[in-house]
């Protein structure tokens, strides 16, 4: 009996080490991604609304569900406002940016190009 409750102890061991060596690894992937999205995001931001993001938190999402970053932070001078920046990392990309309308409307429009 006592050698049935080891092997089982084992198994289960052996399940948490896997289970918990894969997060890990997704952890890690995850940290790539949004170090790769940080600095196109500030300067999206910079360029688009002239402010300075500061990141205070992500959330990355999986693949199967949309391939995006949350970037969570603020605008220095701003620190009671959130701002959620949206980025793309299968096309390395801000797609969305989420505000208050007085950031929001502060974007800057895009220049015309004159047609020949």
């Amino acid at each position: 009996m006592k050698k049935v409750i080891i092997i089982i102890l084992s198994f289960i061991s052996i399940i948490g080490i896997l289970v918990g060596g894969c997060s890990v690894i997704s952890s890690v992937k995850n940290k790539e991604k949004m170090e790769i999205a940080l600095p196109i995001s500030v300067k999206y931001i910079k360029e688009y609304y002239n402010a300075d993001f500061v990141m205070t938190d992500y959330e990355v999402y999986p693949g199967y569900i949309n391939s995006t970053i949350s970037l969570y932070g603020y605008i220095k001078g701003h620190e009671d406002d959130d701002i959620t920046i949206i980025y793309n990392y299968k096309t390395y990309e801000v797609i969305d940016i989420i505000g208050p309308s007085w950031f929001i409307d502060s974007e800057i429009p895009a220049k015309e190009v004159p047609s020949p």
